[in-house]
């Protein structure tokens, strides 16, 4: 019992350390994370102030309520996920991590919980702005929150996608090219605009689309109130997704250090 409990206790210090050093290596790269911050907030206020009287002519009365799911869920979405790791990987650190004692896992724990405090802290400034701007979200203060934590959780399961690629490649380059899937993840959704207004054919990519779905539990909090199958909807699909992805970015460490 004693040394299974010196194993967690050795286990939760390491990932708690390798966290830590994720934080500052992201700090120490403001050229990394400040667009992934401005952008989200450039989107929401140019949406906003340009398509305002458009989408009222369409029926979207609550544009700005319609937009704020899209910039907080565009807030979360990362191409630098896993950036840091590729780079160890590429250096030579991953290596020597490998050489001591420290638990495998925590080395892929600790890497996404540092870059989990990021996701968090880029969702909530999104949202705050978008509030202190004077937005109205009609589940007030409680369900910005609860908007930001099913954003965070969305984040959380793309990002096992970059530390996916990150620890199969261990190429900065070839991690980095995840942020390609955003593109038509966000694109061929309900973006600009609800699913009965679109093509044919988008409005079916779009019904496949995972973060259609985010998106409409989202909404629901920012425009009409506490509807719990829309909301509920949203998290199932986050955590299938996220088994998905998290399966995917465990297999390649096991793959990596087997």
């Amino acid at each position: 019992m004693t040394i299974g409990g010196g194993r967690v206790r050795a286990g939760i210090r390491a990932t708690l350390l390798l966290g830590r050093r994720e934080i500052r290596s992201t700090v120490r790269a403001p050229e990394v994370f400040v667009p992934n911050l401005l952008i989200p907030v450039a989107w929401f206020f140019i949406m906003t102030a340009s398509l305002d009287t458009v989408a009222s002519h369409g029926g979207l009365t609550d544009w700005a309520g319609f937009q704020l799911p899209v910039a907080v869920v565009f807030a979360t979405m990362s191409g630098s996920a896993g950036l840091n790791l590729a780079t160890d990987i590429e250096r030579g650190y991953f290596d020597k991590l490998l050489l001591t004692p420290v638990s495998r896992v925590a080395i892929l724990v600790g890497a996404m919980a540092g870059d989990l405090l990021r996701i968090v802290a880029q969702a909530a400034l999104v949202m705050g702005l978008a509030m202190a701007s004077g937005v109205d979200v009609a589940t007030g203060a409680p369900g910005a929150a609860v908007i930001v934590g099913v954003a965070v959780l969305w984040g959380t399961a793309f990002s096992a996608i970059g530390f996916a690629v990150a620890i199969r490649t261990g190429s900065p380059q070839a991690m980095q090219a995840v942020w390609a899937l955003f593109v038509p993840l966000l694109f061929m959704t309900t973006t600009f605009a609800p699913l009965h207004a679109m093509a044919d054919w988008l409005r079916i990519a779009a019904t496949l689309n995972p973060v259609t779905y985010i998106l409409d539990g989202m909404r629901a909090l920012t425009v009409t109130g506490w509807e719990l199958d829309r909301l509920t909807a949203a998290l199932l699909t986050t955590g299938a997704v996220g088994a998905a992805t998290l399966g995917l970015a465990f297999a390649a460490l096991h793959r990596r250090i087997d």
